[in-house]
């Protein structure tokens, strides 16, 4: 063969063995056939026309039938390389999920935010009206706690005149027992209306942090 010939000429023996052995394996399969090259773990080189066996751990490279590589196909994976593979993909998965609801989440408060007020000027009005409604609700309630606080001293003092074993010192037991009732009821309305306004202020902050950030920033 005249390719065996040259090499013979200008190449010595390992070398040209190597590249004849290609030439003919290209001649031996058919003209649009695959080569495949491939070293097995025990580092020998084998050019075939069928992929190499699926327990080898080595990379395989693809030649068309001129003799060019096509591609290269990766080693397969180990048992922990694919688990690693899956884990990554599962954060990924979750890690996009995450994204989206945050988008989501992000709209739709921005929406919350878009219909409940028109500026941050009518958050601090809606702050100001509670703050009213819920003031004057407590001072009611200290009022109202001083008028049983006088009842209750008064009923103290005619206790203090009756006569233990008689009826009525009983009814004043009944009626201070009563007293103290409403007056501890009193005192617990207003710390719920303290702990109301509390909440409210809250409320408002976040919606005004809120508003600055989704609304008049995000619109510019």
């Amino acid at each position: 063969m005249v390719i065996w010939g040259a090499c013979n000429r200008k190449r010595s023996g390992p070398v040209c063995s190597r590249v004849a052995g290609v030439v003919l394996l290209a001649l031996a399969v058919p003209a649009q056939a695959d080569i495949y090259r491939w070293v097995d773990d025990d580092g020998t080189v084998h050019y075939s026309s069928s992929p190499q066996p699926e327990t080898s751990q080595r990379e395989r490279r693809v030649y068309d039938s001129e003799g060019r590589m096509r591609e290269i196909l990766p080693a397969p994976m180990s048992a922990e390389e694919r688990a690693q593979a899956a884990a990554e993909r599962e954060q990924a998965e979750r890690d996009l999920e995450a994204t989206q609801r945050a988008r989501q989440d992000r709209a739709e408060r921005e929406t919350q935010l878009r219909r409940a007020y028109a500026s941050l000027d009518e958050i601090e009005e809606l702050r100001d009206r509670r703050e009213r409604s819920i003031g004057s609700n407590i001072q009611r309630s200290e009022a109202q706690e001083k008028t049983l606080l006088r009842e209750r001293e008064r009923i103290r003092r005619q206790l203090d005149g009756a006569n233990e074993d008689s009826g009525l010192a009983d009814r004043y037991h009944a009626e201070l027992e009563e007293l103290d009732n409403r007056i501890a009821r009193e005192r617990q309305y207003r710390r719920g209306q303290r702990d109301r306004l509390s909440a409210i202020h809250e409320r408002l902050d976040l919606d005004q942090r809120d508003f600055q950030r989704l609304v008049q920033n995000g619109s510019r």
